[in-house]
């Protein structure tokens, strides 16, 4: 009997072997250093400004996952030479009239400074290029990291250092940005939910191209609204059709809950960490709330224009 074993103990030795070698040969990227999990998701730069100066702005944003903790970094060139800039972590799509919509919060409605948010402040070099990098012990959860944008960061006031070496400058978890660098008290222009447009120089887009091809409205991509702990995230949503298009959104949340369209008197259940989508015609004209049924909490403004 112990004879008869031996073939077979020398077979499961053979394909233990052989899963230990495909394992090591696949793609460990989803494997963190401590041996947790992570994930990576990375985006392409491309100009979201007007101006000629920045049409050739490129380079790559990253953002990982790992252990419950979330790091993002860029590399970007192209840029205005020892210049101060300033990139934030967006809940939504590159592709929208206002790219990147709002700024990711951890606790919506917050402080809109790190920890709450996560920031890249870096001065580019004499040739236009610069890098950063910010961690959070905090995960970001999947799918609302929607795009990094670029700004101008008119809030910085240059040392003399910086603007002999132009060393990049790294962001971390817990820095109060508004105590170094020039930074007042006023720090409106990177409120949540005040964005400087006329600031973004360039957007990479991460996971806010939610919209597949062609699926789009008359204002760009498919509107989504985050809804997480029973609000949306970066307030309440402003979005206009005219009459006879067809209207269309999108409703992601972290809890199930009911979305009522107010006017339309139309609903629909969004399950916990699920997304629904609303498409109708919009053959009322006039101004209407769409709510979280059961917590009475507006998260959209719809607008029907003539």
């Amino acid at each position: 009997m112990k004879d008869a074993k031996k073939p077979i103990v020398a077979v499961l030795a053979l394909v233990a072997a052989a899963a230990l070698t495909a394992c090591g040969s696949g793609d460990d990227s989803t494997t963190a250093a401590d041996g947790g999990e992570s994930a990576t998701v990375t985006g392409q730069f491309a100009p979201v400004s007007d101006e000629a100066k920045y049409s050739k702005v490129s380079g790559e944003a990253k953002l990982e996952r790992s252990s419950g903790g979330t790091t993002v970094s860029i590399v970007v060139s192209g840029l205005e030479p020892k210049t101060a800039y300033i990139g934030h972590l967006h809940v939504s799509s590159c592709g929208q009239s206002d790219p990147g919509g709002p700024h990711f919060q951890f606790e919506p409605g917050g402080s809109d400074e790190p920890p709450n948010e996560m920031h890249l402040q870096f001065t580019s070099d004499a040739a236009g290029d610069g890098e950063a990098t910010t961690s959070s012990k905090r995960e970001v959860p999947p799918g609302e990291a929607g795009s990094v944008v670029i700004h101008v960061d008119d809030h910085h006031e240059m040392t003399g250092a910086e603007a002999g070496e132009s060393e990049s400058l790294f962001v971390h978890e817990g820095v109060d940005h508004s105590k170094e660098g020039g930074h007042g008290e006023d720090r409106s222009g990177h409120q949540g939910g005040s964005q400087h447009s006329s600031g973004k120089v360039a957007c990479a887009e991460l996971e806010g191209a939610l919209a597949e091809e062609g699926d789009s409205t008359a204002g760009g991509d498919v509107p989504t609204i985050v809804v997480r702990n029973g609000e949306p995230v970066g307030g309440v949503q402003n979005v206009e059709f005219r009459a006879g298009e067809e209207v269309r959104f999108r409703v992601s949340s972290d809890e199930a809950e009911e979305i009522h369209v107010h006017g339309y008197d139309l609903a629909k259940n969004v399950p916990a960490g699920g997304m629904i989508e609303f498409a109708f015609p919009a053959d009322l004209e006039g101004i209407y709330e769409v709510e979280l049924e059961g917590q009475a909490v507006q998260i959209l403004e719809l607008q029907i224009n003539p």
